[in-house]
């Protein structure tokens, strides 16, 4: 190993720490795992990659993939040529590691080495201040005396040696030296035993869910055990199944695009159809991740129009070929409704337009003669019902996980840490988390997260947060914990604890039921502050016994402030996990309504819709300010006079269809109205979960304030439009505050202006 500070790039460590953690980890597995250590080249590249656009605050919303980044910062500038030859050497040979199992090169290994130090220094004299004396490149050398490495290397090929995994909880190993979901005879699952005395198999499994796996690493013409296990069945799988089916010897050409957004699960579908259904895929040339130029002479849009040449104006006639593009639907707005060099698309443009993809309404699935369309954007993780929404995706993941199942790995792993009397917070929280009510409140506030943030959470995200919340930084043995370390550790302060982690725990942090102000709380609370002696309020409250566990331990009189403050959080959360009827009572009424809401506008109840319309209607004369009913205020409060029209919003439900569906998969994931305009044109108000917060506040009383309007303003815009529609022409009311007094302007049978007294 490099002498300098331990290994070669412990510079980067004030400046990028997570850059220079990937940095060592390539370095300690060259001489082990060449594979893995070229993976880690590859997170490394990454994450100094992304640090520069957080840096020089780049926005670049469809700037997906590692490619797409690298020619982006090179074109504008950012990084000169021999920096990004760097990172295209890294970013070839990591897609080659992790795509292509027999490649384990060590000598490729070695040069990415070199190429990292280049792109770590470069990135130190660009982006710090601090004026370092950087050390000069040294080769890495192995932890070990090379003869033993070689005689490894030979028993490995000899298919003589055991691999043992490496003991750092951190190293993420590949598919053959972690543990293998193998089948015997009677069609029941083992589990490779081969690690050292005190390690824990749970955590080698809960690892490979973590998004630095090389499990995590999509690939259309990959489809590993593992995946295979966790694998569950959606309907856009099930739409393409038959799609597929159909065209199954079809002579004429066929383009099917899969339509999204990042990481939605194109390539998984892709590859799982593949691996299961290669008789009616194998016809098709899969194209995922279309934007990856195939010349450095083309960029992604020129790459796309070669590819699909068969499928324009001048060649679709005679086409035989079939095509599945995954593509993300602002690229493919872009490709549409670009001028094309070489080659027409205006049969495909038609037909992308005719889907009514880019509009307010549902297209799960659309085609025509030529092309199909799916797109992932109205099939979502989550299911819409009356009660309330339920996600049969995220809930079948879990079941995956923590089924006490001899199918199950993950279970198996977990039974045979405790044969060896290995036990860490990490089996407790996995434990917990096999309460079926646990696993159903988890996926409640994943949905949550959705619905108020925006979220896209696919299969990959959640996986990495399900490991996220039940591995703690430090994998202690719970002998060895004190009772507060229990809950510090536990699931529950995971979950809402680690706001910097991860995207989703951020949005999850949020949610936090500590921050809830609730009348039910605010009992529970004084509850606890009021009684000495706790176990009757964890008994009345709590009924999982593991997290029952963790509380026992405690009494008042037992604790400090921050303990008391640290025992009154761990509590409120537990409950929240494991009492339904608790967790209920504290919901928002406003995100429940959202739902109900959602739910009747994609099921076309016209009376449910009715009654929204209305309660809209209300709230906008609310926002803006009404003297009597039917009249909206056109000016501002301020001023010493105000002037009013008569206004009758015409709604109209055209664009809504019915649905007798009870569980809907596929639906609009915003509530969508329409007024009639001028000439025939709908106005369209889009009313998402913040913006029906809002509303809801401002039906109940609420004035905006100038934020609110910022924060609205689609929906100001919209208003606007829908004042034009009023009567001012005809007549305006006049109002003074001082005395109110009113006036009515209006023009008489003849056309002359008449003013009078209301």
């Amino acid at each position: 190993m490099s002498s300098q500070k331990g290994y070669f790039l412990s510079f980067l460590e004030n400046i990028n720490p997570v850059a220079a953690h990937n940095a060592k980890k390539m370095e300690e597995l060259i001489f082990e795992d060449p594979s893995s250590s070229i993976v880690k080249a590859r997170l490394f590249a990454e994450e100094i990659l992304n640090q520069v656009f957080k840096i020089d605050k780049i926005e670049a919303p469809y700037l997906s993939s590692l490619h797409e980044k690298i020619n982006y910062l090179s074109r504008e500038g950012y990084i000169k040529r021999e920096i990004q030859k760097s990172f295209d050497t890294i970013r070839l040979s990591g897609n080659k590691a992790a795509h292509d199992g027999k490649f384990n090169d060590i000598t490729e290994a070695f040069k990415l080495h070199k190429e990292m130090y280049k792109i770590g220094v470069w990135f130190c004299e660009v982006y710090s201040s601090d004026h370092l004396k950087l050390p000069i490149y040294d080769t890495p050398k192995p932890r070990e005396n090379i003869e033993d490495i070689v005689q490894k290397k030979i028993l490995e090929l000899l298919d003589m040696g055991t691999i043992k995994p490496v003991q750092d909880k951190n190293v993420l190993l590949s598919d053959t030296e972690m543990s293998e979901i193998q089948k015997d005879g009677n069609d029941s699952v083992t589990l490779t035993r081969d690690l050292e005395q005190g390690q824990s198999y749970l955590l080698r499994e809960l690892n490979r869910l973590k998004d630095s796996s090389q499990e995590a690493i999509e690939n259309a013409s990959q489809f590993s055990k593992f995946k295979d296990y966790l694998h569950v069945n959606r309907k856009i799988q099930e739409d393409l199944e038959s799609i597929l089916e159909s065209n199954h010897h079809r002579e004429k050409g066929n383009l099917i695009l899969l339509c999204g957004s990042v990481g939605d699960g194109k390539s998984h579908l892709l590859a799982y159809l593949k691996e299961k259904k290669p008789g009616i895929i194998n016809e098709y040339t899969l194209l995922n991740d279309a934007t990856e130029s195939i010349s450095p002479n083309k960029n992604a849009m020129e790459t796309l129009e070669e590819l699909l040449k068969d499928f324009s104006d001048e060649k679709i006639e005679k086409s035989t070929e079939k095509i599945i593009l995954a593509i993300n639907m602002g690229v493919l707005h872009n490709f549409i409704n670009m001028e094309h060099s070489e080659y027409s698309f205006k049969k495909l443009k038609s037909f992308v337009n005719n889907s009514d993809l880019f509009t307010q309404n549902v297209t799960s699935h659309f085609c025509d003669e030529t092309f199909d369309l799916l797109s992932f954007a109205d099939y979502h993780s989550f299911e819409l019902t009356e009660s309330g929404p339920l996600s049969s995706f995220y809930s079948s993941l879990l079941e995956r996980i923590f089924t006490s199942s001899q199918h199950n790995p993950f279970y198996l792993a977990l039974k045979e840490d405790e044969n060896n009397e290995v036990d860490t917070m990490i089996h407790e929280n996995y434990r917990f988390m096999q309460n079926k009510i646990v696993q159903s409140q988890v996926v409640q506030v994943i949905i949550k997260t959705i619905v108020k943030q925006k979220l896209v959470i696919s299969a990959r995200a959640f996986l990495n947060f399900i490991a996220d919340i039940l591995i703690p930084d430090e994998n202690q043995s719970t002998k060895s914990l004190t009772q507060l370390q229990f809950l510090e550790l536990s699931l529950p302060n995971l979950m809402f604890n680690r706001a910097e982690r991860s995207t989703i725990l951020e949005a999850v942090s949020q949610l936090d039921p500590i921050h809830n102000r609730s009348v039910y709380i605010d009992h529970l609370v004084v509850e606890l502050n009021t009684l000495n002696d706790w176990s009757k309020s964890i008994s009345e409250y709590i009924s999982d016994h593991t997290s029952k566990a963790w509380l026992k331990p405690f009494d008042k009189s037992s604790l400090t402030d921050q303990s008391a403050n640290l025992f009154f959080e761990a509590f409120i959360r537990i409950t929240f996990l494991t009492n339904k009827d608790f967790s209920s009572k504290i919901e928002e009424k406003s995100y429940m309504k959202y739902l109900e809401n959602l739910y009747y506008f994609n099921i076309g109840d016209k009376r449910k819709i009715k009654q929204f319309y209305d309660e809209v209607k209300t709230t906008i004369f609310k926002w803006k300010g009404s003297p009597k009913k039917e009249y909206i205020f056109l000016n501002k409060p301020n001023e010493k006079y105000r002037l009013a029209q008569k206004m009758n919003l015409r709604p109209n439900i055209k664009h809504l269809e019915v649905n007798n569906r009870e569980v809907l998969e596929a639906f609009k994931s915003s509530i969508v109205l329409a007024y009639d305009g001028i000439d025939g044109d709908n106005i369209f108000l889009e009313i998402d979960y913040p913006l029906f917060q809002l509303l809801a506040k401002v039906h109940e009383g609420y004035r905006p304030n100038k934020k609110d309007e910022e924060d609205a303003i689609k929906f100001v815009e919209i208003i606007e439009k829908l004042m034009s529609l009023g009567d001012k022409k005809k007549e305006m009311l006049v109002y003074f505050p001082n005395d109110n007094r009113f006036y009515m302007i209006k023009r008489d049978d003849f056309g002359a202006i008449v003013f009078e007294r209301e």
